[in-house]
């Protein structure tokens, strides 16, 4: 493996997020969800945001917790 080859290994995160692009928006909001649901990393978490952001979906962040 030479320099350049590793360097590719690490794409900016716009260009990962075209790997989210197969996915249904409804699939992708689950996916966001079960992924905040299992904490995992904020790095991961944040690609998905910014594609539901970039579809002009919401991920329901906003929304306030029922009252009780």
């Amino acid at each position: 493996m030479t320099a350049s080859d590793s360097n590719n290994l690490f794409l900016p995160m716009q260009d990962k997020s075209l790997l989210l692009r197969p996915l249904s928006d409804t699939h992708l909001v689950e996916v966001y969800n079960e992924a905040v649901a299992m904490r995992l990393s904020e790095e991961f978490i944040l690609l998905i945001k910014q594609a539901i952001q970039q579809r002009g979906l919401s991920t329901n962040d906003n929304q306030s917790p029922l009252a009780q």
